[in-house]
């Protein structure tokens, strides 16, 4: 197994249920080292910061139609050597 370390990035709009589905999905992931960047709208943001890990998460707020642009946003947040993308869907 590897020593690096790796950033999710989650990226949601409009979407909490989903990106909150997602979330626990991610939080039994079995990997070491790894942290979980959020970047999402108010509602999202706001569904992530009531899970019982949520002190774990990296939380961005990011409001506008362009996916490019918050996952840029993710990246610029990440610590992980490896930055890996997911959907909230």
């Amino acid at each position: 197994m590897s020593d690096q370390s790796v950033s999710v990035v989650v990226v949601s709009r409009g979407r909490p249920d989903a990106l909150t589905r997602c979330l626990l999905g991610l939080s039994q992931l079995q990997f070491g080292n790894f942290e979980i960047v959020v970047v999402a709208d108010t509602d999202g943001i706001k569904a992530a910061r009531s899970l019982p890990f949520a002190a774990n998460l990296k939380l961005i707020t990011f409001d506008k139609p362009n996916i490019s642009a918050a996952r840029n946003l993710g990246i610029l947040q990440a610590a992980g050597d490896i930055t890996a993308f997911i959907d909230d869907d």
